[in-house]
């Protein structure tokens, strides 16, 4: 089958949606390709005034509610709706039920952004304030007579990221054909509670639903796994020889969980945890077979989460670790050895600079070879290395995939040879893109904020063109808990050089620590992560990017050298 034909051009307009339509986003002739060269060089971040993600705004209030069971006090909320959320001294939240509409955004946006889905929004139209009442939510179909005069926006991607930027395309008024294009069966979901609240049973597959944006205008094809792309002809190649045409596509397709080439790969007691499926699966081997012993490949926060769940089980852990110390690369030495001593203190045996250099499935378990010589035998392994994105599907389109899909500053996907891509936008944790409130170097970001975040600015960057689109510039967020303690984070930590602890003590296990690195401008404030101080944490997120004042003495110091 061969979706209909489409009859206008392959660039995506904003006079082509819906009118009337805000003065910002008046339409514009996009060039067919934009060199990416061509784009602003990234600044110093105190030479101007670095956006916030865009909110819709809406004129209808709302009302909240908070689920206190599920709540784990992350502080997200107040962080994007201080005037709706706030964490008391003594650590326990207050919010305000009624919301006026001037607030309503902010509020909505806080139910994107909770990681547990704890907090619940009713009432309000998003995008009403600007664009009128939205229609009532109904399925899109593709048929001829539908498609004809309609534009198409596809979104390759049915998770967080797909989902955020097809939420943003209706508050927008984009009012043609938009189609979801899922590999799972499931609508969206989150996925941080996968390793920990999932696993342990505390939450169900239906609480893990994000419900923010349940009613939403769109055509779903779950299910179905996107197999190439043809740039030229501006359709998505899908099983079976079909085709599926777009105007506009939002590449959002996520990553895939990485594996050891030397694992055995058909073995039932070897599981990765990126997808429910997997969770679902690790979780029956945890209960229905009563495990004694796990052990936990990788030293990241998916690993040392999956070895707090297992703990709490019950079960012996073994965190197996390439590098020294855990987290060593998103959190650095000095904090990353504060998680080894929580995790060594739960009682998991945490083996550092060590590999599997021999797998042996004997069925009713598995027996391991350290490269030191050790042997261990337990009942199942879990990888807990990271991810891979999904460009599998992308290679021969002649876009740009070395780690991710490439993009500008705006979020526009870039070809090989460093051509902007007007009708291509890419979202979430495949895209890797220069955040200008850092430096000019592309990165790949992998967090539920930055996906909801990214959705948004993509959909916004595909409706206004390369030429108008502003550059996304966010606060990278993330957040984690290692046996009862909170670890929170804004900004990217790996790019510290210098690690200073401004508040609390590392011996505490209570505090916060500020990265920072040189730069010609003088030093820059990559990062600020906190230990069981989210309340102290949100003073430190709008200095991410900002250049730190020099102390007196390090500059009376410069000037003895010089």
């Amino acid at each position: 089958m061969t979706y209909p034909p489409r009859n206008v051009p392959a660039v995506v307009h904003p006079q082509a949606y819906a009118q009337p339509y805000p003065q910002q986003y008046a339409p514009v002739q996009p060039p067919h390709t934009v060199e990416l060269q061509s784009t602003a060089p990234a600044i110093p971040a105190d030479s101007f005034d670095l956006p916030r993600p865009a909110l819709v705004p809406e004129d209808e209030p709302v009302r909240v509610s908070v689920d206190n069971n599920r709540c784990h006090i992350y502080g997200i909320c107040q962080q994007e709706a201080p005037e709706v959320f706030r964490i008391s001294e003594g650590g326990s939240l207050h919010y305000t039920r009624a919301v006026p509409a001037e607030f309503a955004a902010k509020a909505r946006q806080a139910v994107r952004c909770c990681p547990m889905q704890a907090v619940k929004i009713r009432g309000g139209a998003p995008g009403a304030a600007v664009y009128g009442e939205r229609r009532p939510a109904g399925p899109v179909r593709s048929g001829t007579a539908a498609r004809a005069g309609r534009r198409r926006i596809v979104v390759a991607g049915a998770g967080l990221a797909g989902l955020s930027a097809a939420t943003r395309l209706r508050e927008r008024g984009f009012d043609g054909e938009l189609v979801l294009v899922g590999e799972e069966p499931q609508r969206p979901y989150s996925r941080p509670p996968l390793s920990k609240q999932y696993l342990s049973g505390a939450l169900d597959e239906e609480q893990l639903a994000f419900t923010a944006d349940e009613d939403l205008d769109a055509h779903w094809l779950l299910d179905t796994r996107v197999t190439g792309l043809d740039v030229q002809g501006s359709a998505l190649e899908l099983p079976g020889g079909e085709r599926l045409p777009f105007d506009g596509l939002v590449v959002a397709t996520g990553v895939d969980a990485k594996r050891l080439p030397e694992a055995p790969l058909f073995s039932d007691r070897i599981r990765t945890v990126r997808t429910l499926r997997d969770a679902a699966a690790v979780r029956r081997a945890m209960h229905a077979a009563k495990a004694h012993h796990v052990v936990i490949l990788g030293g990241g926060f998916i690993g040392c989460e999956l070895a707090c769940t297992a703990r709490e089980h019950g079960m012996d852990v073994t965190l197996v670790v390439h590098s020294a110390p855990l987290l060593r690369r998103v959190l650095g030495e000095k904090v990353g050895s504060v998680v080894g001593g929580i995790q060594r203190r739960a009682g998991v045996d945490v083996r550092l600079g060590t590999r599997i250099t021999d797998w042996q499935d004997h069925g009713d378990l598995l027996r391991l070879r350290l490269d030191d010589g050790t042997l261990l035998e337990c009942d199942f392994v879990v990888l807990g290395l990271g991810g891979e994105p999904r460009t599998e599907w992308l290679r021969g389109s002649g876009l740009d995939v070395s780690d991710g899909v490439l993009c500008a500053p705006t979020c526009h996907a870039v070809d090989a040879w460093g051509r902007t891509m007007p009708h291509i936008v890419a979202a979430g944790d495949v895209a890797r893109w220069p955040n200008p409130r850092f430096d000019a170097q592309p990165r790949r970001v992998e967090h539920l904020i930055h996906a909801v975040e990214m959705g948004q600015h993509a959909a916004d960057a595909l409706l206004r063109g390369p030429a108008r689109a502003t550059r996304f510039a966010p606060v990278p967020r993330f957040w984690s808990e290692q046996h009862g303690t909170r670890i929170q984070a804004a900004g990217i930590p790996a790019l510290g050089t210098e690690v200073e602890v401004v508040e609390g003590s590392l011996r505490s296990e209570r505090f916060i620590a500020r990265y920072s690195r040189p730069t010609p401008y003088g030093p820059q404030i990559v990062a600020a992560v906190a230990f069981d101080m989210p309340l102290e944490l949100l003073d430190y997120r709008d200095q991410i990017g900002r250049s730190r004042p020099r102390s007196r003495g390090a500059a009376s110091s410069r000037r003895k050298r010089r």
